[in-house]
């Protein structure tokens, strides 16, 4: 029996080997060798896909959902606040913190070979270069979405209880006179609370559009 040369990773591998010591045939095996090829390609062609924005905007529901379409790991500002016990604390230290360790995991996962989605405001063009310069030196593919909303629904979602941030019109209100513009090329996606699957296709179009 002849194994097949190319594995999409380790645990494919184990897999297999575990299949053949048991008497089975590699097409047995749940995923096809042209599966196998596709999933080896995407690690090849990964991309890093930073999702910004307001407070409310939207990006962090977006983001996820982002990353289930391509089937990327998802890096979250709130979310990573919350996991390093900085919740509550925004000043300007310790915002770059979170960014900081939102970078070290980015580096973890560029290694795997994962597309990543990243979700923060990256309100400020300090918060953003240091991603910009980590994708350009790996040459990592880069692409920025950049996700608005009407001021009316950013009231409405952020006077709702959310469970990984505590941002309200007062922080929207800060963060937005801070706002830097965005030098690089990027999407624009105009948030609703109906057209998520609309949002996050154009974005799979851009992001295919713009990597081949």
């Amino acid at each position: 029996m002849v194994v097949p040369s190319i594995v999409a990773d380790y645990s494919q591998l184990h897999a297999m080997i575990s299949l053949f010591r048991g008497g089975g045939n590699v097409f047995d095996y749940p995923q096809s060798l042209d599966c196998v090829i596709m999933k080896k390609h995407s690690k090849v062609n990964s991309v890093l896909v930073m999702v910004m924005g307001l407070p409310g905007s939207g990006k962090s529901y977006f983001a996820k959902g982002l990353a289930k379409e391509i089937g990327a790991e998802y890096l979250g500002s709130d979310e990573i606040r919350k996991e390093i016990g900085l919740m509550g604390s925004y000043q300007m230290d310790n915002k770059l913190s979170v960014y900081e360790e939102m970078l070290s995991r980015a580096k973890e996962i560029h290694k795997s070979g994962r597309s990543l989605v990243l979700d923060g405001t990256f309100y400020l063009q300090k918060i953003r270069d240091p991603f910009i310069s980590f994708a350009k030196s790996l040459s990592w593919k880069l692409l920025i979405i950049h996700i608005k909303a009407d001021e009316e629904l950013i009231s409405k979602r952020l006077s709702k209880p959310r469970e990984d941030s505590e941002a309200d019109m007062e922080v929207y209100q800060k963060i937005k006179s801070e706002f830097e513009p965005i030098r690089e090329a990027h999407l624009l996606i105009q948030s609703t609370d109906s057209a998520l699957q609309e949002s996050v296709e154009k974005a799979v179009k851009y992001i295919h559009s713009d990597h081949e």
